[in-house]
């Protein structure tokens, strides 16, 4: 089996926290269109538009280019990668959720068409913040998530009727009052719907070299 690897994809990996996302949805539009450079040195384009409303769903679009050389591992064999002429890497997601704080959004969708097979269908995930983009740049980080499979629901075989896994509870330090504390994990298969969504402060924006565009969020 032959499995794809976009090198550039993995260099915007996220430090997140195991916080999850609490702040309310507000309606509002976000958009952008950027020519940037990241460490790789290769050219790439970001562009999105994305309308919410009070609940947080969206509708939209994101449309993404790589110029990042695309490699071919063979992991049932020897393990060795196998390089390809450079391709650029194409994706575009049908947007359809979106939480916006202040001058920072986090916006949700679904791979719906890629020059690789294997990202559609996946989640993908943005991460915005609206800046002045002179003396405070705008910035941006992505991700991709696989879509969870179902499966079977934990439960203890000596107990009858063990309904242990669809219980829930909140995690907080009682020493403080500030504290918004953490769920208890899902452990239920195949209930996400999207991308976890963390708390905004907690995304590692990418390291970008040199760019051009504009973003823009509005409420």
């Amino acid at each position: 089996m032959l499995t794809r690897m976009c090198a550039s994809l993995f260099v915007l990996s996220l430090l997140l926290l195991a916080t999850p996302l609490h702040a309310s949805a507000q309606a509002g539009i976000a958009n952008g269109k950027y020519n940037f450079i990241l460490e790789d040195g290769l050219a790439k384009y970001l562009e999105f538009d994305a309308k919410s409303d009070e609940r947080g769903t969206a509708s939209g679009y994101m449309i993404f280019t790589d110029e990042a050389k695309v490699e071919i591992q063979d992991v049932d064999g020897t393990g060795d990668v196998i390089p390809e002429e450079p391709a650029p890497f194409f994706m575009k997601a049908d947007m359809n959720a979106m939480t916006i704080e202040k001058n920072q959004a986090i916006i949700g969708g679904v791979v719906i068409d890629s020059s690789y097979r294997s990202f559609i269908g996946k989640w993908v995930q943005l991460v915005i913040e609206d800046n002045d983009g002179i003396e405070v740049p705008d910035k941006f980080v992505w991700r991709f998530c696989q879509p969870e499979p179902g499966g079977w629901i934990p439960s203890d075989a000596e107990v009858p009727g063990d309904q242990g896994a669809f219980m829930s509870w909140w995690s907080t330090d009682a020493e403080r009052k500030d504290d918004v504390g953490i769920p208890s994990p899902n452990l239920i298969p195949g209930t996400l719907k999207a991308c976890v969504a963390y708390p905004i402060r907690s995304y590692d924006y990418a390291s970008i070299l040199k760019a051009d565009g504009a973003i823009t969020i509005r409420q």
